[in-house]
């Protein structure tokens, strides 16, 4: 029942085995508990007599978890193994959704929302550390299929509120779903091993991840900042500068979520024979154009497809950065991966907060403006990172690189 403790993938084909399916299962129960909160949100605000900024806070709640999470999360591994971080955080994702769901005012919600945080984010960790050393040679396509499941997570919850609300059921049912998916791995894939976190030496422990690594930590910033961006004020954008209903607007949405999922499937196969910088200049000017085509228009159906062209070309910035970083790491895979984490959730925390003070000062349009540099920056950064981690090596390269 178990996968093999030290199966690493070879440099020939790339095989889901049970591990790695496993992986990809529980990211989609994080990805459906951290988007659900989206589409709830007016209904919630509403049952628990929320202002906007009390429910926004539900969001900085997850991101500042998830911030906490990249300090403590490595020690944690160190202390207790892979196996038992993966898991705990699994429980605790499932904990938080069904605090939010059970939760009668926001102080138990918003508790909720923290404990999904910092459990998400640590399982995350670990899933990401696991790929990378479990599929070396596949490290790009990896990454981006456990991006896609945690997509596919995070399109589903719109759809579904949607149904539950329309059945008198209310928001609460969907927060019960990540429960029954986190319980559901438990039960069918609970024997499965993780390679064990490569070995270092106290004097490794001291030594510094690499600066290009941190250069590429810093990409992350404006790469989840865009995402998240239009994200969070792309459906104000659709009811204030086209002039749709605020329903019709949280649907259209689906195109750009949709276009991410879509985004990252193609990029996983792209992924096997195109190198993660090629893949990321190109899939960037996809998304800048798309981004260009929506920030331009004042009309629905060219906005909608500058969601899409926005949403395929962001959907690869996140993997793909990932990528470069884990192989800058060089080997100190979980370290790097919960640094990763600190990235994101301070790229959560800012990008959507600032985009909305000036959306109040100034017009949700202008606010948008900010957005086309964040894609020049994530190119910028990226390229000067990939620059860096040139030094001269004894062994051949895996194909990642």
């Amino acid at each position: 029942m178990s996968s093999h403790p030290h199966h690493r993938d070879g440099p020939g084909a790339f095989t889901r085995d049970r591990l790695t399916l496993l992986v990809y299962g529980m990211a989609t129960a994080f990805g459906f508990a951290v988007a659900a909160m989206g589409p709830a949100m007016p209904s919630m605000r509403e049952d628990l007599g929320m202002s906007r900024t009390v429910g926004g806070l539900h969001f900085t709640a997850l991101a500042a978890g998830s911030v906490l999470s990249g300090f403590v999360v490595e020690r944690l591994i160190r202390r207790w193994e892979r196996r038992r971080v993966f898991w705990l955080g699994g429980v605790g994702v499932a904990a938080g959704a069904a605090l939010i769901g059970i939760g009668p005012n926001p102080a138990v919600t918003l508790m909720g929302a923290l404990l999904a945080g910092i459990s998400g984010a640590a399982m995350l960790t670990v899933s990401q550390a696991t790929l990378s050393d479990h599929h070396p040679s596949h490290r790009s396509v990896a990454l981006t299929e456990v991006n896609t499941a945690m997509s596919l997570g995070s399109v589903i919850p719109a759809l579904l509120i949607g149904v539950t609300l329309a059945a008198g059921l209310g928001w609460r049912p969907a927060f019960f779903v990540p429960v029954l998916i986190v319980v559901g791995h438990r039960f069918a894939l609970r024997g499965e091993t993780f390679p064990p976190a490569p070995r270092e030496e106290p004097t490794t422990r001291r030594r510094r991840l690499p600066g290009a690594y941190w250069i590429l930590w810093v990409a992350f910033i404006p790469a989840v900042g865009a995402e998240w961006s239009v994200g969070a004020w792309g459906a104000d954008y659709l009811v204030e500068v086209a002039g749709t209903t605020r329903g019709t607007a949280s649907f259209l949405m689906t195109a750009f979520f949709g276009a991410m999922v879509m985004g990252r499937f193609l990029g996983s196969r792209v992924a096997r024979t195109v190198n993660p910088i090629s893949l990321l200049f190109g899939t960037s000017g996809v998304g800048l154009a798309g981004f260009l085509l929506f920030w331009g228009s004042s009309s629905v159906v060219p906005v909608v497809c500058g969601l899409l062209g926005a949403g395929l070309g962001i959907s690869m910035q996140f993997p793909m950065i990932l990528s470069l970083a884990m192989d800058a790491a060089a080997g100190r895979s979980d370290i790097a991966a919960a640094r990763m984490n600190i990235s994101a959730g301070g790229a959560v925390l800012l990008a959507p907060l600032t985009l909305g003070v000036i959306a109040d000062q100034a017009g949700i349009r202008a606010a948008f403006g900010l957005v086309p540099a964040l894609f020049v920056f994530v190119v910028l950064l990226a390229t000067l990172g990939r620059r860096m981690d040139r030094p001269p090596v004894s062994i051949a390269p895996s194909p990642s690189r």
